[in-house]
């Protein structure tokens, strides 16, 4: 079950989210648009907080050896990601 609070700071950032990625998709200018795409990653970072998660900058490489090759050319690619990470410690399942 989620907090009130908890649920209050991922509302409010779903909102803050949905608003800069929709101007960073319209927004004309590469200035503005990287500014509401740095806004769109500080929305995630503090709703994977607010759940217990971190997010992490994942490089082109790092992330399409993840995935099978889809046939997509790397110029077409996203040069960056993010990765959701726990930040909780994982527990062992195996005991020994």
């Amino acid at each position: 079950m989620m907090r009130a609070e908890t649920y209050a700071v991922v509302n409010l950032a779903a909102l803050n989210l949905i608003e800069a990625a929709s101007a960073a998709y319209f927004a004309t200018e590469k200035e503005a648009a990287s500014r509401h795409e740095f806004r769109v990653r500080e929305m995630l970072r503090k709703i994977a907080a607010a759940l217990g998660y971190e997010i992490a900058e994942v490089g082109w490489q790092e992330s399409q050896s993840e995935r099978p090759s889809e046939g997509t050319p790397p110029e077409v690619a996203s040069p960056s990601g993010l990765r959701l990470v726990s930040a909780r410690p994982v527990e062992s399942k195996i005991s020994l």
